[in-house]
């Protein structure tokens, strides 16, 4: 899956207009495909469009050389091991299905799945892909194989076999279409959402998930890290400490991101870290990515919300507290959030009865408690006030020093909101003096 990554209405077009270079050209014949990831001038590619087994022994310059001979070599030794058939067709095509060097090359009858298997390679997403078009004919129709019992991931892919005795074609023999390095996220995002090609659905068998382990491994593995250095900037009590450890979560989850675009949590996370190192836009573009991704997950929502009100927002705020609760009435967090709002909006009534559905719903929560002290206090509700300052205090919230990170004293809170508090209030709020 690829659904956290946005795109834009310029990469939108250029996919659009990629596609119909594609189907231009298909309607012209009858084509069969394949995705590469990279043009693959180097050895032993040079640039042809070749069979595991030839890579193999590329660097043979015999003129006696036969590859077709080789491949006739190995299946005489598979034929020893493979106990369900004697067709060399069948056993050709599960060598090449669990990774055995063959003679074959891959391809697919669906452009599409030959457009991911283009953009669906993390160590080349910087580089230029090409989508290989290859025309059947009456001679390479007998090139063509197709298996006899295909298997999971065969069918799913719409995979066919080219056997070239040569064991390559070269750049002449087909017509190439070169896919930018820029559109290959987009790519992968437009194949999901429009036509449900993923990993998942590409490399749906056990051998596809053994392929794919330890490069998702490696995602999840880059993930953690991420999450260890968020934690870390959280606990932090130096400021330069705490801004050190999230520049670290943010790398973190960036390569985790590069490896794997829909792995769960991913920019949800990165987006937590952008906004408590202080990058508010970078954090709500995340944010955006993971609701594109689950637009029914009540966290990013929440989450941007959070960062709305960082940056001033506070309607912006309120309309994402209030879809997140939308989709998670109990989500007491979004509730004490939604209050912030109203309460940064002046609406005190509606930021109490928010204070108080959050702590309906968990007794236990401090920093409900604390806001709605607060709130009473704009009311003159005295009682009210006291009673759920000393209950946050009661649970470990330090309102003295929350106090004092709005206020530079009673005095500057009782001039700028015209209110005089009772002794026994300035006792609570001053108790660390």
């Amino acid at each position: 899956m690829t659904k956290c990554y946005q795109t834009s209405n310029e990469q939108l077009c250029d996919i659009r207009n990629l596609i119909c270079k594609i189907e231009e050209k298909s309607v012209t014949g009858d084509y069969i495909y394949r995705g590469e990831p990279e043009h693959h001038e180097e050895p032993p590619y040079y640039g042809k469009i070749c069979s595991s087994l030839f890579r193999q022994y590329a660097r043979i310059e015999a003129d006696e050389f036969n590859i077709e001979e080789v491949q006739k070599e190995i299946l005489a030794e598979a034929e020893v091991y493979s106990h369900e058939t004697d067709d060399h067709i069948e056993i050709l095509t599960q060598l090449q299905h669990f990774g055995g060097k063959t003679n074959l090359i891959d391809f697919t009858t669906d452009y599409l799945i030959a457009l991911f298997f283009t953009c669906d390679s993390s160590n080349s997403l910087s580089k230029d892909g090409r989508l290989i078009l290859l025309r059947k004919t009456d001679e390479r129709e007998k090139q063509i194989l197709s298996p006899r019992n295909p298997r999971n991931r065969v069918i799913a892919q719409k995979s066919v076999f080219l056997r070239h005795p040569r064991g390559f074609l070269s750049s002449d023999d087909v017509e190439i279409i070169t896919i930018p390095a820029s559109l290959k996220q987009p790519l992968l995002v437009h194949l999901e959402k429009y036509h449900g090609i993923t990993t998942e659905t590409v490399y749906n068998d056990l051998h596809g998930f053994i392929t794919n382990q330890s490069f998702h491994e490696e995602a999840y593995a880059e993930f953690h890290r991420g999450l260890s250095y968020y934690i870390k900037g959280d606990e932090a009590e130096n400021p330069e400490e705490k801004q050190d450890a999230y520049e670290k979560a943010v790398f973190h989850y960036t390569e985790a991101l590069k490896l794997k675009p829909d792995i769960s949590e991913g920019y949800n996370n990165r987006g937590n870290a952008y906004r408590d190192k202080g990058e508010i836009d970078k954090a709500i573009q995340d944010y955006d990515k993971a609701i594109e991704s689950d637009p029914q997950d009540a966290v990013p929502y929440n989450n941007r919300g959070v960062a709305y009100l960082n940056k001033g927002e506070i309607d912006n705020a309120i309309g994402d507290f209030s879809k997140a609760l939308e989709y998670d009435s109990e989500d007491v967090n979004a509730l004490n959030n939604l209050g912030v709002a109203y309460f940064e909006k002046d609406e005190i009534d509606n930021a109490i009865k928010e204070y108080s559905a959050a702590i309906e719903l968990s007794p236990e929560y401090a920093d409900a408690y604390r806001n709605r002290g607060i709130a009473w206090l704009y009311q003159k509700e005295w009682e009210k006030a006291k009673e759920d300052l000393t209950i946050a205090m009661e649970l470990d919230v330090d309102i003295v020093s929350l106090f004092y990170r709005t206020y530079d004293s009673i005095a500057d809170f009782e001039q700028k909101n015209e209110i005089d508090l009772p002794k026994e209030i300035e006792a609570i709020l001053t108790s660390k003096e």
